[in-house]
């Protein structure tokens, strides 16, 4: 495999993740509806991993390949992450939120990697598109940094009634 095949593979692996992805956040929307707040910021999310699926499978095709349907070893592995949070429990938001968090993260180094190897083959609008993209990931890494405590703190609360 050559630098841009491996490319090609690892944006594969991102379209991947963020189909997948997709699916765990449509789930966790549902269960924020009482948290108006989160709620959107999920909702909004949705609509941005949509966007960025769609710009990644563009990048594959402009490098002359195609988006794999298969499930990657890549989004195996989120979805084992975000499987933590699939079960109804009073603890779902703190779960859920955990669970995004670390999957924001995954994404975050997913997309630096990216970047990285798109610029050493001289991609610069390939690295540019990866770049805001990885700025979507970061904002939403920040709100549930910022969201967590709270989730925490409600439900401990909410055990002690």
């Amino acid at each position: 495999m050559d630098a841009r095949e491996q490319l090609v593979s690892w944006l594969n692996d991102a379209y991947s993740m963020e189909k997948s992805l997709e699916e765990t956040l449509e789930r966790h929307a549902k269960d924020a509806e009482g948290e108006p707040e989160v709620h959107a910021r999920i909702t909004r999310h949705i609509d941005e991993t949509r966007s960025q699926a769609e710009t990644v499978k563009g990048c594959v095709e402009s490098l002359g390949g195609k988006v794999s349907k298969a499930k990657s070893a890549l989004s195996e592995m989120m979805g084992a992450a975000q499987g933590m949070a699939n079960k109804p429990a009073s603890d779902t938001m703190v779960k859920n939120a955990i669970s995004d968090y670390a999957a924001e993260h995954f994404e975050i180094a997913s997309y630096r990697a990216l970047i990285e190897a798109a610029r050493a083959l001289g991609e610069e609008q390939i690295a540019l598109k990866l770049t805001s993209i990885l700025h979507q990931e970061e904002d939403m890494a920040r709100f549930l940094e910022e969201k967590l405590p709270e989730a925490v703190r409600g439900t401990l609360s909410a055990s002690q009634r």
